[in-house]
């Protein structure tokens, strides 16, 4: 693996060029950091002609991971509900998602382009430890990681979450000298499931609260819709198409983007039609294989919703897709926090 510290701009990891560029000049830094409660190092970045791209790693000890697996290790059960996968979500060691931007000569140089890898020292029940990077790579301990840990002199006993970010210069060409160097880490909101509730009618309310801050939600139309026959474009299932729109008031008006509700049960699975004779081996599909195709409550359904108001007050969400109306549904609230603020760390 010699040539993966051949890093470009539009790269990702291993060392390749998709684009035929050079190289970037590799800039050592060697800063080691404490944020959100976590460990962090950032070793280096790379001077490319298009920009600097710079490697983000945090730091998950060993005892915490085999902590995280022992209590988790019944996440291979695919019907854990979605809140059981997210409370992992939120105690795993190696998840943390973040957004970084960097100020560079005084300028301040958002990313353009992110990849991650993990490294897990432990090798059992991977699926259960697998960090929640919403990033396009995510294995365990190949070449790569490897090659990584032993390049940055990496405790390899320990768990390492590896972010690659590519920052564009401000002007056409590279800077002839880099006099300063910082780094700034925004936390991204963490999805916090609240209370549950029901509603029957237009005006029914529910009482809630956050941090100590009371809130009253109230109903103003419950509108049961059907999605169009189009709305899934294979045919070999048949899918659930009924759902419910609420339009809803949240007051006081709490802070943007704080509060969300969603349906607390899952989409119907589809069910597979019966395969033409012209096509006896066509191939079985798993529910949990084709359910991505619907998408969440507030996937997909939010696309057909027609209870839509001007005020910006009113808000709307849709319940899980049903192949008949539910008899009752019952909705939750969801906080969207972010328990840390954001800090600036120097790096040259």
């Amino acid at each position: 693996m010699k040539d993966v510290w051949k890093v470009y701009f539009n790269g990702s990891f291993g060392g390749k060029s998709p684009d035929g560029s050079h190289p970037g000049q590799v800039l050592k830094l060697n800063q080691k950091f404490r944020f959100a409660g976590r460990d962090w190092y950032v070793p280096a970045a790379y001077l490319t002609a298009k920009g600097l791209v710079l490697d983000i790693l945090m730091r998950a000890d060993k005892a915490a991971l085999e902590d995280f697996c022992k209590k988790w290790e019944h996440l291979e059960n695919e019907d854990m509900p979605n809140d059981v996968f997210e409370q992992a979500e939120r105690e795993n060691p190696l998840a943390f998602e973040f957004s970084p931007q960097i100020e560079l000569n005084g300028q301040t140089l958002p990313f353009s382009q992110g990849h991650g890898l993990s490294y897990h020292p432990l090798f059992q029940n991977a699926a259960a430890c697998e960090p929640a990077l919403d990033e396009d790579e995510s294995n365990f301990d190949t070449s790569i990681e490897r090659a990584i840990i032993d390049h940055y002199g990496l405790n390899p006993e320990d768990g390492w979450t590896i972010h690659r970010y590519s920052f564009p210069w401000k002007t056409k060409r590279r800077p002839k000298s880099i006099s300063s160097l910082a780094l700034t880490l925004t936390p991204q909101p963490v999805r916090v499931p609240g209370a549950e509730f029901e509603v029957q009618k237009p005006g029914d309310i529910f009482a809630f609260s956050h941090n100590g801050i009371p809130y009253t939600l109230t109903a103003q139309n419950l509108e049961p819709q059907t999605l169009p026959k189009n709305a899934f474009s294979d045919a070999r299932f048949d899918f659930p198409n009924r759902f419910t729109a609420m339009t809803y008031t949240v007051s006081p008006a709490p802070p943007k983007n704080l509060i969300s509700v969603e349906d607390c049960t899952q989409n119907d699975p589809p069910v597979e039609r019966e395969a033409p004779k012209a096509y006896p081996f066509m191939p079985e599909a798993q529910n949990a294989a084709v359910i991505g195709i619907i998408g969440g409550a507030d996937g997909p359904t939010a696309l057909f919703v027609t209870a839509k108001s001007e005020d910006k007050a009113v808000l709307t969400t849709c319940s899980a897709l049903h192949f008949a109306p539910p008899k009752k549904i019952t909705w939750r609230i969801v906080f969207h926090e972010t328990p840390f603020a954001p800090e600036t760390f120097p790096l040259l």
